[in-house]
């Protein structure tokens, strides 16, 4: 979409700060993740215009559910979070307290997630690749594929996300 308007307007500096670190995490401007704030509180609103289709495969779901991540080759295990998640990969976030357990560094890293959804009992087990891999302060952000999983697991994932 054309960015062809300017919007200006005073905040508080605790929202100033807040705004600011997310935006460091998430590798973005300020001005970005204003954007992305309003763009999403209006689309759920539905009062934006929404002109282009997603080019995912499919849409995504913000999730916030930890994760244990083991590296099969490895036989390293640690801890993250799942931020994202669909029904062909998901977004995830590793403290840097377990960068010496688990390498996932480089594109085409293999690993292993398990965890619950907020809805469910029965853990869920899928296989992933990353595709890619960035670097914050406090966290290494992934995004990975799924190239496998379990027909329980993929169902259970399915039935969360439609």
């Amino acid at each position: 979409m054309k960015k062809d308007s300017l919007i200006c307007f005073r905040s508080s500096k605790d929202l100033h700060e807040s705004l600011a670190r997310v935006a460091k995490e998430e590798q973005r401007s300020v001005s970005s993740m204003i954007e992305m704030a309003l763009t999403d509180y209006l689309k759920e609103r539905k009062s934006f215009p929404t002109d282009k289709k997603d080019k995912r495969q499919h849409p995504r779901k913000s999730i916030s559910v930890p994760t244990i991540i083991n590296q099969m080759d490895s036989g390293q295990i640690g801890m993250g979070s799942i931020c994202e998640i669909s029904l062909c990969g998901a977004s995830i976030l590793i403290p840097k307290d377990f960068q010496n357990n688990i390498q996932i560094d480089t594109q085409g890293s293999r690993f292993e997630i398990v965890f619950n959804l907020p809805s469910e009992n029965k853990p869920i087990k899928l296989s992933c690749e990353s595709k890619r891999v960035s670097d914050s302060d406090d966290c290494i952000h992934v995004g990975a594929t799924f190239v496998d999983a379990g027909f329980q697991s993929y169902k259970t994932l399915q039935s969360y996300l439609m």
